[in-house]
């Protein structure tokens, strides 16, 4: 649901300066454009700054993502708000139909943050519906802000934006976070027209620089999904974003999920961010 992308780093402490916290497609948690991880020190995470991550749906559906989009995760079930085992649906969902009247609506959604660091926090994406220009394609833009506090990390609170771009039909072009980072997608991303549980696929590449003047590469983020099961009318699209580092090395997984249902709504479930390249920190969003 990576609720735009945002990034930086705290130059200040080599310990915390690779750490950052990043919003996209719907939302996401990322390591700054030299592809560092976000560093473990004793009981809490140093992080520097909160951006770069929104939830998927999005930048791409971008709390996350846009996601922020976007949590109760784990298998499928695990997106589920109830106790009850998930349900495997037959219904076919319109996904992409879905998918554009979400952007379009925008969204504003509370959340608790667990696994590394505990918290809560707030996110309020724009309705797509601004009018701009990106990489010389009309379109529309939406902004995302998020905030929210930590209880045992650093530091204690957090406020960033990041503005997500789609042309005239909704299809994702990329996101700005002047002076942090710069994503664009080089082929244009497919949303699948309709899902089902157990359908997977992929969505597209963005390549990430950090600017708007592309001189510096910092990396790329590989988006795929899986729709997991849910309930009799509803299901949970599952979107997963791989982020590498400008050498290609893995930096983070992270999975929003959103609810969908046959009445064509997606809802922002939640964000699961887990580190990689030397760090373990794991980071959830549940939405309230």
């Amino acid at each position: 649901m990576k609720f735009p992308h945002l990034c930086q780093c705290n130059t200040l402490a080599p310990v915390c300066r690779a750490a950052k916290f990043c919003p996209y497609f719907f939302h996401r948690w990322r390591a700054c454009a030299d592809g560092t991880p976000v560093v473990k020190t004793t009981k809490t995470i140093a992080i520097s700054a909160l951006k770069g991550k929104t939830m998927k749906f999005q930048n791409f559906l971008t709390i996350a993502a846009s996601t922020a989009f976007l949590a109760a995760c784990g298998g499928g079930g695990g997106s589920s708000t109830t106790s009850t085992a998930p349900v495997t649906s037959t219904t076919s969902y319109a996904l992409q139909t879905s998918y554009k009247s979400f952007v379009a609506s925008g969204y504003t959604k509370s959340f608790t943050i667990s696994g590394t660091c505990s918290g809560s926090g707030n996110v309020a994406v724009s309705p797509a519906t601004t009018a701009s220009v990106f990489e010389g394609v009309n379109g529309f833009s939406s902004t995302s802000t998020i905030t929210g506090s930590f209880t045992n990390c650093t530091p204690a609170s957090f406020a960033q934006s990041g503005t997500s771009y789609y042309d005239t039909n909704y299809v994702p072009l990329g996101h700005n976070s002047v002076g942090v980072s710069y994503g664009v997608y080089l082929t244009a991303p497919t949303i699948p027209t309709t899902v089902k549980v157990g359908d997977t696929g992929t969505i597209g590449t963005r390549t990430k620089y950090t600017d708007s003047t592309k001189v510096t590469p910092s990396g790329m983020s590989v988006m795929s999904y899986i729709v997991e099961a849910d309930t009799t009318s509803s299901a949970i699209v599952n979107l997963i974003d791989k982020s590498y580092n400008a050498a290609g090395t893995l930096t983070s997984t992270e999975q929003d999920r959103y609810r969908i249902t046959a009445a064509n709504t997606l809802t922002p479930v939640s964000v699961d961010i887990q580190y990689a390249n030397g760090s373990t920190a794991h980071l959830v969003w549940t939405f309230n």
